[in-house]
């Protein structure tokens, strides 16, 4: 997972998606392996995207996609796969029927060239996967406001605002990833130090890797 904000490396927003992103996967039988988080330097976001792709099977980018000059993560996403950025009518179209047109709030006031200009170029070679709702999803992912969830390769492009983050990777894991055996747990709740406890724990790691 590779979360993209200057917000989130200052302290300035508190990350949400991490958690968000380590239970939908954990539910999926998925293992989260690493967590990256970069600033939005477009040079940093190449590199990272670059690192994890080539050593993991699925990749998952949080923010940066949005219209402003700072959102530069497709951008990065499309250096790490030696591409370049072109329009996608399919996006033009999916960011003005969402934003300015049917279905949007009557006082919407329409969108500036330049913000669908900016948000409707993806990489070369991008895919956009309409998924439907995970099971037991509400508000943005049950299909209120469905964006189309952008595919790279083996990287998965989300939004960094966490109630669609969590949609997405939720739709993500119910509809595209297939995980291994499902993950059991039980706990105990027990009023014991841990420094009491630690060596009977280690003997139990030991004789159960």
């Amino acid at each position: 997972l590779l979360v993209v904000g200057d917000e989130i490396l200052s302290g300035a927003t508190a990350d949400v998606n991490i958690q968000a992103a380590a239970a939908a996967l954990r539910a999926g039988a998925v293992a989260l392996r690493r967590v990256t988080v970069v600033g939005d330097d477009l040079a940093e976001i190449e590199a990272e995207l670059r690192l994890l792709a080539a050593t993991h099977d699925l990749v998952i980018t949080s923010g940066g996609v949005g219209p402003t000059c700072d959102d530069v993560t497709l951008k990065a996403v499309a250096a790490a796969f030696g591409t370049q950025l072109a329009p996608s009518d399919a996006m033009r179209g999916a960011i003005r029927e969402r934003l300015s047109g049917e279905g949007s709030p009557s006082d919407a006031r329409p969108l500036a060239d330049e913000v669908v200009d900016k948000m409707s170029l993806l990489p070369a070679g991008a895919r956009l996967r309409d998924l439907p709702p995970a099971p037991g999803a509400r508000g943005e992912a049950s299909g209120a406001v469905q964006w189309p969830l952008l595919q790279v390769g083996h990287v998965f492009v989300l939004p960094g605002v966490p109630a669609f983050f969590a949609a997405k990777v939720n739709g993500l894991v119910a509809h595209l990833v297939s995980g291994g055996a499902p993950v059991l747990k039980r706990s105990a709740s027990l009023s014991t130090p841990e420094v009491e406890l630690a060596p009977l724990i280690n003997r139990l790691a030991a004789t159960h890797p």
